[in-house]
C-alpha cells in the first residue's frame, strides 16, 4: 500500500522530477528535467509579469471606464416614440425629461422589440442613451482576470510546446539507449 498524505506526495513528486539521487538515472533524463526547470524559470519570469501588467492595465482601463460612465450617464424614464426594424435588432426613439426640466429626445439600437407608448428605463448620458446600463466593477474584474489568463496562456503554450519537443527528443534517445543495452545483454546471454 502507498503511503498518502502530503509528506508522501511531495516526495513523489520529488522523485518525479527528479531530485532524489539516483544514480540509476542517465544523463538524458538529467537533461531533460534541466530543460525543463529552465523553461520553467522562463515562464515564471517572464510570462507571469507580463500577464500581470497585462491584468492591470486591463483593470485599471475597466476602472476609468466604470468612473466616467458612472459620472456622465443617469437613469431616466423614457417614453417610445417610433421603432424601426434593422437587419438586425431594432432602432427605438425615445423622448425623455433631464432631472432640470429640459425635455430630449434620441435613438438607440436594441434587441428589445419596444412598443410606441411603451414606458422604459434607459441610461442617458450627454451625446447618446442606451438601455445598457453603467459599466459595473465585476465586469471589470471578470474582464482583467481572462486577459490575464489569456496572456498566460499565450505565454505558456509555445514554453510548453518547447518542453514537449525536448521530452520527445529525450524519449527517442532513450528508447535507443534501452534498445542498445537490450542487445548488449543478448549478446552476452548467447555466448
Amino acid at each position: 500500500m502507498k503511503p498518502t498524505g502530503v509528506k508522501a506526495g511531495l516526495g513523489r513528486l520529488r522523485r518525479r522530477i527528479g531530485f532524489d539521487g539516483n544514480e540509476l538515472r542517465r544523463d538524458v533524463d538529467r537533461r531533460q528535467r534541466s530543460a525543463g526547470l529552465l523553461l520553467l524559470l522562463l515562464f515564471a519570469g517572464v510570462g507571469l509579469p507580463v500577464s500581470w501588467l497585462i491584468a492591470r492595465n486591463a483593470y485599471d482601463s475597466g476602472v476609468r471606464a466604470e468612473r466616467y460612465e458612472a459620472v456622465t450617464r443617469h437613469e431616466v424614464d423614457a417614453t417610445v416614440l417610433k421603432v424601426s426594424d434593422l437587419a438586425s435588432g431594432h432602432r427605438v426613439t425615445v423622448t425623455w425629461r433631464e432631472p432640470g426640466g429640459q425635455v430630449r429626445t434620441g435613438s438607440y439600437d436594441t434587441w428589445y422589440r419596444a412598443v410606441v407608448g411603451e414606458h422604459l428605463k434607459l441610461w442617458a448620458g450627454p451625446t447618446r442613451v442606451s438601455d445598457v446600463e453603467p459599466r459595473r466593477h465585476a465586469r471589470t474584474v471578470g474582464e482583467a482576470v481572462g486577459a490575464g489568463l489569456g496572456a498566460a496562456t499565450t505565454a505558456g503554450l509555445p514554453v510548453l510546446a518547447a518542453y514537449l519537443v525536448v521530452r520527445r527528443r529525450s524519449d527517442r534517445r532513450r528508447d535507443r539507449l534501452w534498445d542498445a543495452e537490450w542487445e548488449h545483454l543478448d549478446a552476452g546471454r548467447s555466448r
